[in-house]
């Protein structure tokens, strides 16, 4: 392939742009690598100079961390948490071993979950586990990761994102699931559709920002809320509803809330977390009977409706986001 001369370059003005366009390529380079060490610092991680390396072909992803060789095509995945093992399922790759939180996997997730190896409870990965399984990849978030992230580098290569999606980024980390699962193009699809779902759900509304929506949870026997910020609240976001005013923070995911301050909570609409695994029954029903609850305007109303806890508040991704949004049409729109 012939050179193009220098003189031409310049005589077109080309030289100039290409010199201004790989100035501004290595300066975004730098900036990006400056970023990813004030994030491993700020995080209190980094990757151990032994990590494990893909054996074949491989890609470069970069995630909370840093950037990450990874497979070019991952067969063996393990999830640390409910929103990969639900992005991943999502994208048609299934885990050979995810954690679990409880007794086994969420329910929404139907049989797509059959095979799947437990390593673990929750924040709490089994490395043993992990090991004997000889994955290929491993997914998960930096939440409660950083005493185990070396000795799962040295496993196999680790992609994690920075939240775990309950603050409403589970798009982002959606996407990032999808890059190093090598299925980018399907992620986008699938959130085309869940955007077509929410917009259709919108229409059907009318005017949702018409109607407040409150997102209540019961720990303990105690209330708490989860704000607009949360995962299933920005879900409600998108579809446009309003929200309490003590639901509105922007800077927090969820909240406690006193029984005697339960007025504030209020809405046209409530939505019940509810766990059953977790809260128990004797917990809910013993809340549902304080003569304070009985007073909320949702209550007298009859438009409380229990939801349940795995969905709204564990699943994190796209499949419990698209089921939070049946829900919603389900109970506000097929009911009524």
């Amino acid at each position: 392939m012939p050179l193009i001369s220098k003189a031409v370059l310049v005589e077109s003005g080309q030289l100039y742009w290409l010199r201004r366009r790989w100035r501004r390529a290595i300066a975004l380079a730098l900036a990006s690598c400056c970023a990813v060490v004030v994030l491993s610092g700020c995080l209190g991680i980094s990757p151990p100079s032994d990590r494990a390396l893909p054996m074949g072909p491989s890609r470069t992803v970069v995630d909370a961390i840093g950037p990450v060789e990874v497979p070019e095509t991952p067969q063996r995945v393990v999830v640390l948490d409910t929103a990969p093992l639900d992005a991943a399922l999502a994208l048609g790759t299934k885990p050979i071993g995810s954690i679990v939180y409880g007794e086994g996997f969420p329910a929404y997730l139907g049989d797509r979950t059959d095979g799947i190896e437990v390593v673990g409870q929750g924040n709490a990965p089994n490395l043993e586990a992990i090991l004997k399984l000889k994955p290929d990849l491993i997914l998960g978030s930096t939440i409660g990761i950083k005493s185990i992230y070396k000795p799962l580098s040295r496993i196999a290569p680790v992609v994690l994102t920075e939240g775990s999606g309950r603050s409403g980024e589970w798009a982002e980390n959606f996407r990032l699931y999808a890059e190093a699962l090598g299925k980018t193009a399907e992620a986008e699809q699938l959130l085309a559709e869940h955007d077509r779902k929410i917009a259709a759900i919108r229409s059907r509304l009318g005017n949702p920002e018409d109607t407040t929506v409150s997102i209540i949870g019961i720990l303990q026997g105690e209330p708490y809320f989860y704000t607009a910020n949360s995962f299933s609240g920005s879900v409600l976001q998108d579809i446009g509803f309003s929200r309490p005013s003590a639901q509105a923070r922007p800077r927090r995911w969820a909240a406690r809330a006193s029984r005697e301050d339960l007025a504030s909570l209020d809405g046209d609409t409530i939505f019940l977390v509810y766990s059953p695994s977790r809260d128990g029954v004797t917990s809910l029903d013993e809340f549902v009977r304080d003569p304070l609850w009985s007073k909320l305007g949702a209550v007298q109303q009859e438009r409380v409706y229990e939801v349940r806890g795995e969905v709204w508040a564990v699943g994190r991704n796209i499949i419990a986001a698209n089921q939070i949004a049946d829900d919603v049409a389900q109970l506000l729109l097929e009911t009524e």
